[in-house]
């Protein structure tokens, strides 16, 4: 189930209120003895976290909806988890140690056989509640019943935002409904690289990427990141674009296109930070974040 973005959280009786984790949303699957995760894209990503496996293997059977998260200095840190996201080699091991992981539960879907998606909101959380009770090592988000100051809270420790969820909704898996709704202190979104461009000195480092953003049913140019992109990341980066000969979307400004870039296919989502979109569309200030392996160029709506 996804949360839709909106300026102001809803407020009354009915609501709950979560801190927005910035991590990577992922459901853990217990049954029969065997536990997979899944990420929201529907990928198997258990064997890139092995310490939530064997978390995962004292509850029996359960679904668990919940964000891997990288925690520094007690706030969520999208950077480092990074180190986590796409290592499934002999390097693993020793990032268990040096970058550990969290897995913050926010739902329950399925608990000793019985599906819960029809439950509401505030029923599947107290039975969340009595799972926690039962296995004190797992980690809840936390769930608050004032909005305008869970936001205070979230802003003041440097957190992402807040959710606001209905306490009478079911869970509707892969819906977007109001009855989840989101705030971010920043702007924030997913898009999809249409091209790479080369260092001045160094043709073949990556030294920033062009982004297309879904938009009126089709892919569009939204601009330029080279901020945040550097080393090992954009090593790592370049390796997963394939290039072609055009570029995949119309409007890229003649300027731009006059730079030493490399058109790729759009299949590689990036997390991108921005000040907001400039009136012809474009994003400003924008501040590369990361490679998100789990969404697809369908979701790079530029809006998180």
């Amino acid at each position: 189930m996804l949360a839709t973005a909106v300026s102001t959280l809803p407020t009354g009786d009915g609501w709950a209120y979560e801190f927005k984790w910035d991590g990577v949303r992922a459901l853990i699957d217990v049954a029969e003895g065997r536990v997979r995760l899944a990420s929201r894209a529907g990928n198997d990503i258990t064997k890139g976290y092995p310490e939530l496996v064997e978390q995962a293997r004292e509850v029996g059977d359960a679904l668990l909806d919940g964000e891997i998260v990288a925690f520094v200095d007690g706030r969520p840190s999208f950077e480092r988890l990074q180190q986590r996201m796409h290592v499934r080699g002999a390097e693993l091991p020793r990032l268990v140690d040096s970058v550990p992981v969290t897995f913050v539960v926010f739902d329950v879907l399925r608990r000793f056989g019985v599906d819960l998606t029809a439950r509401p909101f505030a029923e599947r959380r107290a039975t969340l509640d009595r799972f926690a009770e039962e296995h004190p090592g797992w980690t809840l988000s936390p769930v608050f019943d004032d909005g305008p100051a869970t936001l205070e809270v979230a802003r003041a420790h440097g957190l992402e935002g807040v959710v606001a969820k209905r306490l009478a909704a079911p869970y509707r898996p892969g819906a977007r409904t109001d009855e989840w709704c989101k705030v971010r202190f920043e702007h924030r979104g997913e898009f999809a690289v249409i091209a790479w461009e080369a260092a001045p000195e160094h043709p073949a480092t990556l030294s920033s990427v062009v982004l297309g953003v879904q938009r009126d049913g089709e892919l569009q140019y939204a601009g330029r990141v080279g901020s945040g992109i550097s080393g090992r990341v954009a090593a790592d980066l370049k390796r997963r674009l394939t290039p072609q000969d055009a570029p995949a979307v119309d409007g890229v400004p003649a300027p731009l296109r006059q730079r030493r870039l490399t058109w790729v296919r759009p299949e590689v989502v990036v997390d991108v930070v921005f000040t907001c979109w400039t009136g012809d569309r474009v994003l400003r200030q924008p501040v590369f974040k990361g490679i998100r392996t789990d969404k697809g160029v369908d979701e790079a709506r530029g809006d998180g």
